[in-house]
């Protein structure tokens, strides 16, 4: 089960802001990456140790086949850490959030209203009622 840091919620919100007109990046600023970088301010826990390394799209995908997409990368994690899965509409500051934007699976972090995930142009906000599952970080 993994602990709050007692400054989370500042240290989120830093993130967020530090990370709300970065760009899309596969390898540094993709959905996982992001979700996990959330949780490890909220934590002080890097969760995306085993998965880091890939450098580009191709590299990206391979990952994802080889764990079972965004939803199987984001089940072992959980198991490793003991991450109880939630009903979305329970899902309070700093949970992860799986939804679907219409190209796959997407994590993103709840902050707020809303559910933030990397796009192109920077972060995106997502309601929270697009949320398909979560989980309870601390």
């Amino acid at each position: 089960m993994l602990t709050r840091l007692t400054d989370w919620s500042i240290r989120l919100d830093r993130f967020i802001d530090l990370y709300r007109n970065r760009p899309f990046v596969w390898g540094e600023n993709d959905c996982c990456l992001f979700a996990m970088n959330c949780v490890e301010e909220v934590t002080g826990q890097d969760l995306a140790d085993p998965y880091r390394g890939y450098k580009n799209q191709k590299e990206a995908l391979r990952l994802l086949n080889r764990c079972g997409g965004v939803a199987g990368i984001a089940d072992a994690v959980a198991e490793k850490h003991n991450i109880p899965e939630i009903p979305p509409a329970n899902a309070r500051r700093g949970d992860v959030c799986l939804f679907d934007i219409g190209r796959g699976d997407t994590l993103g972090i709840r902050a707020g209203e809303f559910i933030y995930a990397p796009g192109y142009r920077g972060l995106i906000e997502f309601p929270i009622l697009q949320a398909l599952r979560a989980w309870r970080i601390g």
